[in-house]
């Protein structure tokens, strides 16, 4: 019959087993343990590849010297062998389990077990007076506990409160970054973006012109053509400064040399700089130079000049400090609003840091009645936050406390006595009054462990005369009409 031939490893458990017997197609699966090695040993491991190979219809055998794994095979009735080459010679001889002793034991007398699982009690035990001691004694146990357990007490203390005063002299940096109890704390920087503009009468006077002067000019044609003169054709002086004139009128000059015409002209610029003398306007700008001549046969006249107000370099610096310290108050006033409460500025410190943009109008060189400057700035200030007052504050109140007092929460005031004062190298100082109330330093479990088991008066005479005291104190006692404070010292809660 065919065998399929199964090696174990050292590692193999039954899991690992069952999927290398899992792959046999034979009728007869021969698993074969490695040499002097214990795996697999146990009864229960066997039972479980018995069932394996017989779900998938073969028959188990065994190859192992181990006398474990033989002893536990002959129990299930699995065949072994010592080779593979007996386990191949040798017939598969299914072999019988082998039957448990059966032990017989004598019948158990049930009477007797029964005496004693429950044996009778004893004669004092059954007497009425044992049982009514026990009954009392279980009542007043639960009675003591009752008493210790079950009051409770609320005291609320309300003690007298005391102030702490302390003025204290600051310097305020900004290579600082953290507070300093000997008084130093680090000053902060915000900065704030501030437009606006402002106008003034300028002082200033300048003559411009005015006027552009007039004449004749006498055009000469120089060919046998009709030559035209458009108007706006330019005609100007050879000298400098060179003084151009334009013809206000069309002409036409007819055929032949020396054909002339007069036509009107006028200045391109104003101004008296174009009242030329005769026979100063000789040359024609562009392509008629070539075909005609000129000259102005009159002097020209009528170019005038007017005196009128022109801003000056005073005009312009008076302007930019009025708009400047303008600016800055508004940016303080800003800032003024825009830091938290409790923050202190420090007004020295206002600079401009940048300024974004400075137009004047009208620009320099032109006339006007009045200069108007516009101007953006970003102007920075420092200031010390609230924060850090506080902090300051608190430190230096904590540093002169004793051991017999504690500060109430949130009762740290600061008041500034000596405003602020920048110096040069970027430092501030200043001087504040700092407050706070202080409580006593009650021990409240000294307090609990005076009144534990009193009287709610005698317990408000004992802690009058331990604190003083705004008001006598206040006791809660649940239940209400329990007539003493708990005797245990948890049970007892103190309210400060």
């Amino acid at each position: 019959m065919k065998t399929q031939v199964v090696h174990l490893e050292l590692h193999d458990d039954v899991v690992s087993a069952r999927d290398k017997m899992s792959w046999a197609k034979t009728a007869r699966i021969l698993l074969v343990w490695p040499r002097r090695k214990r795996i697999l040993a146990r009864t229960l491991d066997l039972r479980l590849l018995q069932r394996h190979a017989a779900s998938l219809g073969a028959q188990l055998g065994l190859v192992t010297r181990s006398a474990e794994v033989r002893r536990a095979a002959d129990e299930l009735g699995i065949p072994f062998f010592a080779t593979i080459l007996e386990a191949q010679s040798k017939p598969w001889r299914k072999r019988n389990p082998r039957p448990k002793p059966i032990r017989r034991s004598p019948r158990p007398n049930l009477h007797q077990l029964r005496a004693e699982a429950y044996p009778p009690e004893s004669a004092w035990q059954r007497h009425s007076a044992a049982r009514l001691t026990f009954f009392t004694l279980g009542v007043l146990a639960v009675l003591a506990v009752v008493l210790l357990f079950v009051p409770s007490a609320t005291i609320s203390l309300d003690p007298v409160l005391q102030v702490q005063e302390l003025a204290l002299r600051v310097n305020a940096s900004p290579s600082l970054s953290s507070i300093n109890v000997a008084g130093s704390l680090p000053a902060r920087e915000i900065s704030i973006l501030v437009e606006g503009d402002q106008s003034v009468p300028v002082t200033g006077q300048a003559s411009v012109p005015d006027k552009p002067a007039q004449g004749v000019a006498h055009f000469r044609n120089l060919t046998t053509s009709v030559v035209g003169v458009p108007a706006g054709t330019v005609i100007c002086t050879t000298t400098e400064p060179v003084v151009k004139f334009l013809t206000m009128q069309d002409g036409v000059l007819e055929a032949g040399v020396d054909k002339t015409l007069d036509i009107p002209i006028r200045a391109v610029e104003p101004g008296p700089g174009g009242n030329l003398t005769a026979a100063t306007l000789i040359a024609i700008e562009g392509s008629l130079g070539t075909e005609l001549a000129v000259t102005n046969p009159e002097p020209t006249s009528g170019g005038t000049e007017r005196t009128v107000a022109v801003p000056t370099a005073d005009d312009r610096a008076r302007l930019n400090a009025a708009l400047l310290a303008e600016l800055r108050q508004q940016a303080l006033d800003q800032l003024s609003n825009q830091i938290s409460a409790g923050d202190l500025l420090f007004p020295d410190t206002l600079v401009v840091a940048r300024i974004l943009d400075e137009i004047y109008r009208p620009v320099e060189g032109q006339p006007g009645e009045t200069l108007t400057l516009t101007m953006k700035g970003k102007f920075s200030i420092q200031y010390a936050q609230a924060s850090d007052l506080n902090a300051l504050a608190a430190a230096a109140l904590a540093a002169g406390l004793t051991m017999d007092k504690l500060p109430v929460t949130d009762t740290v005031t600061v008041e500034i006595v000596e405003p602020p004062i920048s110096q040069a190298g970027g430092a501030t100082t200043f001087s504040f009054h700092a407050s706070q109330m202080l409580k006593p330093n009650i021990n409240l479990s000294s307090v609990a462990r005076a009144v534990q088991g009193l009287s709610p008066s005698e317990a408000i005479q004992r802690l009058g005369a331990m604190f003083p005291l705004v008001s006598p104190p206040q006791i809660e006692l649940i239940p209400s009409w329990w007539p003493w404070l708990p005797l245990l010292q948890f049970r007892i809660t103190i309210k400060v």
